[in-house]
């Protein structure tokens, strides 16, 4: 629904190879303005997030990621939290960075309330190469997509370049379609998102970002993004 994705894909980036080289176990908390996943907001406000993930020097690696989000019982069943669990394995090869592993999206509150839908609870499975700037990624659930019963896909091309040591460009374009994307459509067709900002690292381990983000969904505003963060 959400990716949930710019804030995830940070949380998996740091558990890949470079992770892996850096240390085993590492930690992240942290806000943002506006929890936006595929260029649709999650949280409708402020959210907190946080995660903790394990990287092995094989390039394996596992971990969990949570976030305070803005369901509301008459829209997706009161939930107001979503955990994911991941798993995956990354390296390098020919100069090239690759990345495949599945996750799962589980929404802990909707067992308490009534649910217009038997579960949003979501498997997905993923993968990414990457050659210098550029990150080439996509996405499949194959069975149910966020309480939509039908499967969905995604594919994404992001581009990351320094600006100062600590300062860097970052721009993003998915496409997301399947009968499970165009679920979340007004017009019932697949749509794009769009992401353009900078964001910067301290050697501390403290993060900072700044992103405004849009679809091509008819009468969707442009979503000016916030974050920040502390991983150890």
């Amino acid at each position: 629904m959400n990716f949930k994705r710019l804030a995830v894909a940070a949380a998996l980036g740091s558990a890949t190879v470079s992770g892996a080289a850096l240390a085993e176990v590492s930690v992240n908390a942290g806000f943002v303005s506006e929890y936006v996943f595929r260029g649709l907001s999650q949280s409708g406000g402020a959210a907190v997030q946080g995660g903790i993930d394990y990287a092995s020097e094989s390039g394996f690696y596992v971990g969990t990621w949570a976030s305070t989000i803005g369901f509301t019982p008459d829209q997706l069943g009161g939930s107001g939290t979503e955990v994911d669990f991941y798993a995956g394995f990354g390296g390098e090869a020919g100069g090239m960075g690759y990345d495949v592993g599945v996750i799962y999206y589980w929404y802990p509150e909707e067992d308490e309330v009534a649910m217009p839908v038997e579960s949003f609870n979501t498997i997905e499975l993923y993968g990414s190469v990457a050659l210098g700037p550029v990150t080439l990624g996509a996405y499949y659930a194959p069975d149910t997509y966020f309480g939509v019963d039908d499967s969905a896909y995604g594919i994404n091309l992001s581009f990351s370049a320094p600006i100062t040591e600590m300062l860097s460009f970052d721009a993003f374009v998915g496409h997301n379609g399947g009968d499970g994307n165009e679920a979340f459509t007004p017009d019932g067709d697949s749509y794009l998102d769009f992401s353009v900002g900078v964001s910067a690292e301290s050697e501390s381990g403290l993060s900072f970002g700044l992103a405004l983000i849009a679809t091509d969904i008819d009468d969707d505003d442009v979503k000016p993004v916030i974050s920040g963060g502390y991983s150890f």
